[in-house]
């Protein structure tokens, strides 16, 4: 049985805010709760994608 994309990130939405007890929330705790996760997540991949290179030119001797 194929699911569309749709219902795909429904459910993963649904097990997020289950996972974090986002559906007792009011919604602007929930906005607020939201922003600080994508801020942190943003900028943990900002980060991860400005210094890896770097760190693996490093480890591995190239410079």
């Amino acid at each position: 049985m194929k699911k569309s994309l749709g219902h795909y990130v429904y459910e993963k939405f649904f097990q997020y805010e289950l996972m974090t007890a986002v559906y007792v929330m009011e919604p602007w705790e929930k906005t607020l709760f939201n922003a600080i996760v994508l801020t942190i997540v943003s900028l943990s991949f900002a980060t991860f994608y400005q210094y890896t290179p770097v760190m693996f030119s490093k480890v591995t001797g190239f410079f």
